[in-house]
This record gives C-alpha cells, sequence and structure tokens, in this order.
C-alpha cells in the first residue's frame, strides 16, 4: 500500500533532465496543451486518473494515436449491477499485432535471440514480416476464424513470437506453455479451450542438457480431441519428426504476399493465461485485445518509459506474464531480447553478461534471481552497463538489502523498479514512475487507472493504515472471463 512517509534519503532520484525527457512528462505536457490539464506531481495526476475514468483512459487512446478501424460511441458503459459487466470504448474494432507492425524499421533489428547453444542474433523486421504473413496465411487455409483458439508448447524463441503475432492479425486467441512443463499440466490448461492449432517444439535444452519432448507432444495431440493440425518445430534436432505434424519450415513457405490485420472489436478475446489454484488444477483467465493493448502502452510507455529502438530484456520462460510482456513492450517501439535458458547456467552472470553484450536499456528478471545474486555478492565489476537505464524486479518487493547491493555492485545511476506482475489483470497494479525517487524496500507508486485502496475490515472504508487491499475502480484490463479445468 502507498502510505505517508517519513522522508529518507532515496537511493536514486531522477534528474532534472530524465523527468523533462519522459514519456510521463511528456504526457502532462499533452494534457495541458490538449485539455487544460495541469498537475503539481505524479500524486495530483493519479488521483485524477482514478476519479475521471473516461477522460483518462481517452487520454491513454489519444496520446498513443491508437488505430480503430471504426468510431468508438462510449468510453465506459457501466453497469451498476455488475462490476464485471461494464463495456470499453463500445463500438471499436482494433488489432494488437497492427499496433506492433507500425514500429517496423529497416534500420534496427525487431528481436533479438539468444540460447544456451545460440549466440546472440538479430532477427530483422523483414524477416518477422515475412514470416507472420505466411504463418498467418497458413492459419487461414486450415480454417482457423477470429475468435478460434491457437495454442503451443514452444521455448523462448522467434518462433513462438512470430506464431502469435500471426494468430492474433487473424483475431484467432493465443495461449502458450513452455516445453519444460508437465504434460499433464499442459492438457490441464489446453483441453478446456478447445484449440483448433497446436505449435509443439520436439524438445528444450536446459543447464547445458537436452530434453526430447516428442513422445508427450504425440500423446498431447491424442488428447485434444479439437484439434484440426499441429506444427512441429525442430528446436533439438532438425531432422526431428512427430506423425500427424507438418513443420515449421513447411509453414513459413506458405505463399502469401501482404500482412494483412483482421480488426476486432475492443473486448474480443487476445490470449489465455493461466494461474494456479488451491487444489493444483490450472485457472485459465481470458483478456481482451484492447484492454490489453491500452493497459501496455500505459505501462510500457509512462511507467517503465520505453521508447522506439529501446532494447528490453525480461528474462521469462513462455507462458509466463513476463514473456507476454516482452512482446508487449513492442508496442511502445522497443527491440526485445528473447533467451531461452537457465538464469544459473553456466553461472549466475549469465543474464548480466547479455545485458552488457546486447546493449539492454531495460533489465527485468524475478526476485529470486537478484536475491541469489546478492547472496553470492556476484562479481560485476567487468561490465560497465552504459545503455542501462532500468532494472525491474518483477515478482514480490525486493528486500531492502538487495536493493542497496544493485546501488553498490550494479550501477550507483540506475532506475530500479518493483513490481508485481497479476497475471488477472495481464500487467500489475504497482510499479515504476520515472519522475519519482527509488527508496529501498519500497515500491513507487500506484499505477495509474488503478484506484488500489487499504481497506479496514471493521468499518469497510478506505484507510493509510495495513488492512485488506481493493480495487474499488473498473479499468479495461479486466479478465473477460474464467475456464476451469
Amino acid at each position: 500500500m502507498i502510505v505517508d512517509r517519513i522522508p529518507l534519503k532515496p537511493l536514486w532520484a531522477p534528474s532534472r533532465a530524465f523527468v523533462e525527457q519522459s514519456n510521463l512528462k511528456k504526457f502532462q505536457n499533452w494534457l495541458f496543451v490538449k485539455k487544460g490539464l495541469y498537475f503539481r506531481d505524479y500524486h495530483d495526476l493519479w488521483d485524477w486518473s482514478v476519479t475521471d475514468l473516461e477522460d483518462f483512459w481517452e487520454s491513454i487512446w489519444q496520446f498513443n494515436d491508437v488505430k480503430s478501424h471504426s468510431m468508438y460511441w462510449d468510453v465506459l458503459v457501466n453497469s451498476k449491477k455488475d462490476f464485471t459487466a461494464i463495456q470499453w470504448f463500445r463500438g471499436a474494432s482494433i488489432s494488437y499485432a497492427e499496433h506492433i507492425f507500425r514500429h517496423k524499421n529497416a534500420n534496427r533489428p525487431a528481436l533479438l535471440y539468444q540460447s544456451e547453444r545460440e549466440p546472440l542474433r538479430e532477427f530483422s523486421w523483414r524477416e518477422l514480416e515475412k514470416q507472420v504473413t505466411a504463418v498467418a496465411a497458413y492459419l487461414r487455409l486450415s480454417g482457423v476464424n477470429a475468435g478460434d483458439r491457437v495454442a503451443a508448447v514452444l521455448p523462448n524463441c522467434p518462433q513462438a513470437v512470430v506464431a502469435f503475432l500471426a494468430t492474433n492479425s487473424i483475431g484467432a486467441v493465443w495461449s502458450i506453455c513452455s516445453p519444460k512443463m508437465n504434460t499433464t499440466d499442459i492438457l490441464d490448461r489446453f483441453h478446456p479451450i478447445e484449440p483448433k492449432i497446436l505449435f509443439v517444439a520436439d524438445g528444450y535444452f536446459q543447464n547445458g542438457k537436452s530434453f526430447d519432448k516428442s513422445a508427450a507432444m504425440k500423446d498431447l495431440m491424442g488428447k485434444l480431441p479439437t484439434l484440426k493440425k499441429t506444427i512441429l518445430l525442430p528446436y533439438l534436432s532438425p531432422t526431428a519428426q512427430i506423425t500427424r505434424t507438418e513443420t515449421w519450415s513447411e509453414v513459413v513457405t506458405t505463399p502469401a504476399h501482404t500482412l494483412e490485420f483482421t480488426p476486432v472489436p475492443f473486448e474480443h478475446p487476445l490470449w489465455i493465461l493461466y494461474s494456479s489454484e488451491a487444489n493444483g488444477k490450472s485457472k485459465a483467465i481470458t483478456h481482451s485485445v484492447g484492454g490489453c493493448l491500452l493497459e501496455h502502452l500505459k505501462i510500457f510507455a509512462l511507467h517503465q518509459n520505453v521508447k522506439p529502438g529501446d532494447r528490453f530484456f525480461w528474462h521469462s520462460n513462455t507462458g509466463t506474464l513476463p514473456w507476454n510482456f516482452s512482446i508487449a513492450a513492442m508496442l511502445s517501439g522497443a527491440t526485445p531480447l528473447l533467451y531461452e535458458g537457465a538464469v544459473n547456467y553456466p553461472n549466475l552472470n549469465i543474464l548480466w553478461e547479455l545485458t552488457e553484450k546486447a546493449k539492454i536499456n531495460h533489465f527485468g528478471g524475478n526476485t529470486a534471481y537478484f536475491t541469489a545474486c546478492k547472496g553470492e555478492n556476484l562479481n560485476l565489476q567487468g561490465y560497465r552497463f552504459n545503455q542501462l537505464q532500468s532494472i525491474s524486479s518483477t515478482d514480490a518487493t525486493l528486500s531492502p538489502e538487495v536493493f542497496e547491493w544493485i546501488y553498490q555492485k550494479v550501477k550507483k545511476d540506475v532506475w530500479l523498479i518493483s513490481l508485481n506482475s497479476n497475471v488477472e489483470i495481464g500487467s500489475s497494479f504497482v510499479g515504476g514512475c520515472p519522475t519519482l525517487p527509488v527508496y529501498s524496500g519500497e515500491t513507487q507508486c500506484r499505477l495509474l487507472g488503478y484506484k488500489l485502496e487499504a481497506y479496514d475490515k471493521k468499518s469497510a472504508t478506505a484507510s493509510k493504515e495495513l488492512g485488506e487491499v481493493l480495487l474499488s475502480q473498473p479499468m479495461p484490463s479486466m479478465p473477460l472471463s474464467h475456464f476451469k479445468s
């Protein structure tokens, strides 16, 4: 929770130039020029964002020049009876993938990729667009329509991004699991969503070892009765085969000329994420195209300060929210780095080494990784991190000791962001602010548009003391539905 605090010396404070050049400051300037709104500080801006919901979210739409193929006639249709029945931007028709491809640029790569067995390489926008166009054409020829589900069991590689963008470009719904997962758990997730197409890899590498998943994928295919086709990515071996599959190389040579985007309603499903329940079963959570588009434009541009040309690296496995975040950063013009490998192979330096080598601007990892680095008192003296602007912890708040270790051992002038990624909303309730200082062991702020407050259990009123944390206003990225296996 955010409380009135005793003034302490911050670990980091943004310079005047950093503040003035931030996307958040540009947004505030835009609000002043376009709408006559002036805010003294971030807290004033936040208060407006949760008080005038329609004006705030429409401002996010307008500031980011969201493209709609049809006009919306309401920003917010409020249902007093049902909090979840609220409609946003009714009438709009949009494409998530289209907003990614408007940043294509021949002068910089679309993706960067490295794995435990492959060196760092670039993936051009031309190559990305060509493959997405072919895969989208293949899906259409296979009878996939808007709203159909496309599932994948793929490692963190460019082909996974291609498959997602192709799926979204035709209005289909995406869902992915890591091949590192148990096959039974994958089936628990995919069976209820009834996928029509399945992308699979023959295995993966971890800690310098290969793990063949061919038999497991064949078994999975046989237990998904809605499948029409399965596409095999030979990740372990170029000669890998699984019966009743087509190969990735065949799919990406599907004749196609132009990448077309199928616009869908704001509340149309984008992807299905998963969280675990107490009984061990998976809960499928469906997020909307429009809700994710607006939320991700907000969080990456304003709260992460991601700009066109920045290099973005949040270590993750497929099937986790940070993987979706890596793709979402492309909406702000970033080039994501995909790394398929363990965080401690051959040692804990691997992610820092990659951050230095790839000239990363925004680096993210989970709390356990940073805590492990501090625990080993990792020696990072050989790295300069000249391009590194921010470090993000994507789970629970880092301890004060880890905060201080990062500023002492990694980089003094770095913006440390602690956010708690939440699969229910496909984002985070709290996170970074480029115009506020960083204090040891603390999250900087509640994110714009999220009226998150602590409530006293006895009086059911907002309180500045510890209490039950509740969201008391709706937001566009609320989940559409839940499926239980």
